[in-house]
């Protein structure tokens, strides 16, 4: 794990039992997010990409594989408050992730003390600065998610995540259920608080076009597997996997996910569904480096 590498899993693998098949959501996956930017996760829903993010943070156990915080080996999460503190998460749907009983300022406060006890008026004070930072104003403290419009709770769930001045933050999939507008400001305000404090993001979605504008890495995810990552600007404009490829093309929609039926769990995932397999396709190939920095799995290249 190098010093610029704040999160790093190692050949990661976090496998559930559905009847009498192996699901294996996330299949040796090595993946690293660098202080201070953002490393983007790209593939279509059912790819693994929320499974993987919830081994980070500690919500699933690893089968085999390490994940590293700061270097420190995390996988078995035996300080689970010092992992909530430095590494948090936005998700999807704000009217689902935030508590309809808790007004925003319980949902807050909250938060803000479960690592340690504050007075009441600094605690107002920090809560009403990080509402200021997300373009809220202190007149909602006493509404509830219901009372609020998508946006409203999303700016208000991102207060959340960030009010305890986390190292690390996953945003999975956090614009999909806003409309278009609304989704580009939070976007714009994501950037805008991560120029402000340096935190690191992880952002999740399956939209390679909306990644390329927010992101600095980008892995792209299939079936469990990386199938291809580098700098955001080689991998989109010189997507070299096929699964990239579809993935640039189909970046107006989302993609369905089909599920795939392989004669060999060795053999390259997307076999089945790649316009260009041949022969050697039935193994799954090595990674290499095509250009500095990108990388691909695949026999094509």
């Amino acid at each position: 794990m190098t010093s610029e590498h704040i999160v790093e899993t190692k050949n990661l693998k976090v496998y559930f039992k559905q009847r009498r098949q192996i699901i294996k959501a996330v299949d040796g996956v090595d993946l690293f997010l660098e202080r201070g930017s953002t490393t983007a996760l790209a593939g279509e829903s059912g790819c693994g990409k929320t499974t993987l993010a919830k081994a980070i943070l500690g919500f699933h156990q690893p089968q085999e594989g390490q994940i590293y915080f700061k270097a420190q080996d995390i996988t078995q999460h035996k300080n689970r408050m010092l992992l909530r503190k430095n590494i948090q998460i936005v998700f999807q749907n704000p009217f689902s992730s935030l508590d309809p009983r808790y007004s925003v300022f319980q949902s807050l406060y909250e938060t803000l003390t479960a690592f340690k006890p504050l007075a009441r008026r600094q605690a107002e004070e920090i809560i009403a600065a990080k509402l200021a930072e997300v373009e809220l104003g202190v007149d909602i403290l006493k509404r509830y998610p219901h009372q609020l419009s998508g946006g409203q709770n999303q700016r208000v769930a991102i207060a959340r995540s960030l009010i305890n001045n986390p190292s690390v933050v996953i945003l999975d999939e956090p614009t999909s259920s806003l409309d278009v507008t609304t989704a580009a400001k939070i976007i714009k305000l994501l950037m805008k608080l991560q120029e402000a404090h340096g935190t690191t993001f992880l952002f999740i979605s399956h939209n390679i076009k909306l990644l390329r504008k927010f992101s600095h890495v980008l892995f792209i995810m299939y079936c469990g597997k990386i199938m291809e990552y580098g700098p955001r600007d080689l991998v989109y404009n010189n997507p070299l996997h096929p699964y990239t490829q579809l993935l640039k093309e189909a970046a107006q929609h989302k993609l369905k996910y089909l599920g795939e039926s392989l004669s060999s769990s060795a053999a390259c995932p997307f076999l089945s569904r790649c316009p260009h397999k041949k022969d050697s396709c039935s193994q799954f190939p090595q990674i290499k480096e095509v250009e500095p920095g990108h990388f691909v799995f695949c026999h094509l290249c």
